[in-house]
């Protein structure tokens, strides 16, 4: 008997379902959205390679196995073979998806109401806490009339920016001496102009690069909700961001939500039920809820966490913990890294950690 699977949405988790799901027997699959997937603006995810996410590296645009983070007073450079960082551009996982899926897309504001025989995945975007941070951005594709770019070597976190509004750094993908993304992003509960942002950029390229002679190919813009979101409804399964996939601390979204569908459609595939449920250890969302209230409280600090943890890590460890794959020896070099009182704090308001974790 033939299953249907109805996939509410045309984004990541909606057309990776598709993806996936497509590579189980009997099953017809169709997207509903309200608009089609070509019609999205593009933009740039960003991941560490893993097991999980061997078909999207290979339609990563770009890749490094080495990286920065850097400060006024330091630059931490980590070096990895086994975890390369990816940049894919979203229209290429997309397309992708949906040719490999060869699904029927309805565009269609209705959602699908419950049939036999029908499984329905939504993956409509949750309503964030009201009283949340949010990491927010605008990043600009840049092509300069130089060769001024290490295409080696990328920067996650440049702190030599205006900090005036709250914690703010640039992050560079380099994908060639004179080509790169350059992205203004700030965790803060409030978002800015986009005036800020852009001039955050030009004074960045001029200041560190010497750089106002450039063009610029394309524009991203986001804000990602840094929160646990879970949003359930006893009709449909949720998938993705709806159902707890993006990491709290980070807003890194993408390799979750590979993670989380892959084991969604293995639970169907060995036990013959759905189920999706967060792809994060409960360690990690612990740790998480304390770094994001010592971020609330200290955001002044931030920076120097952020280095902390960077210089206490190998390259493979940082892409371990940023990947939610972390040795019990990782989280306790973070622990041991971070300022004592602020955590300690911080971890007596959210309560103690969970007894165990797993994968």
């Amino acid at each position: 008997m033939t299953t249907q699977i109805d996939i509410i949405g045309s984004g990541c988790a909606g057309l990776s379902a598709a993806y996936y799901a497509s590579q189980l027997t009997d099953c017809q699959i169709r997207l509903v959205s309200d608009k089609s997937h070509h019609d999205r603006q593009d933009h740039i995810w960003g991941f560490w390679q893993t097991s999980w996410l061997h078909d999207a590296a290979l339609q990563a645009s770009a890749s490094w196995q080495s990286w920065q983070i850097i400060t006024d007073d330091e630059t931490i450079t980590h070096h990895s073979r086994q975890h390369g960082y990816h940049a894919l551009l979203a229209s290429n996982w997309l397309n992708y998806c949906a040719e490999k899926a060869a699904i029927t897309t309805l565009i269609s504001l209705d959602v699908p109401e419950p049939q036999a025989n029908k499984i329905i995945l939504d993956s409509r975007p949750p309503k964030a806490p009201d009283d949340c941070l949010y990491q927010h951005f605008i990043g600009q594709h840049i092509i300069a009339s130089d060769d001024i770019f290490d295409p080696e070597t990328a920067i996650l976190m440049d702190f030599r920016c205006d900090q005036s509004q709250g914690l703010h750094f640039i992050y560079l993908l380099p994908f060639s001496a004179n080509e790169a993304l350059v992205e203004s992003t700030l965790f803060t509960p409030h978002l800015c102009q986009d005036a800020f942002y852009i001039s955050a950029i030009k004074t960045y390229l001029q200041d560190h690069f010497q750089l106002s002679d450039y063009q610029i190919t394309r524009t991203e813009k986001a804000a990602i909700p840094l929160a646990e979101m879970k949003q359930t409804d006893p009709h449909h399964i949720a998938i993705g961001a709806r159902s707890g996939a993006l990491r709290p601390s980070s807003g890194y979204g993408f390799a979750f939500i590979q993670k989380q569908i892959q084991q969604l459609v293995a639970s169907f595939r060995g036990q013959g039920r759905w189920h999706a449920k967060p792809p994060h250890r409960r360690i990690d969302l612990w740790m998480d809820r304390v770094f994001l209230k010592v971020l609330s409280d200290r955001q002044s600090d931030a920076p120097r966490y952020f280095m902390l943890m960077a210089s206490a890590l190998s390259g493979d460890e940082f892409a371990q913990f940023m990947s939610g794959i972390a040795r019990p020896a990782t989280y306790l070099k973070v622990i041991l890294a971070m300022p004592k009182w602020p955590f300690i704090k911080a971890a007596l308001q959210i309560g103690l950690p969970p007894a165990r974790h797993k994968a």
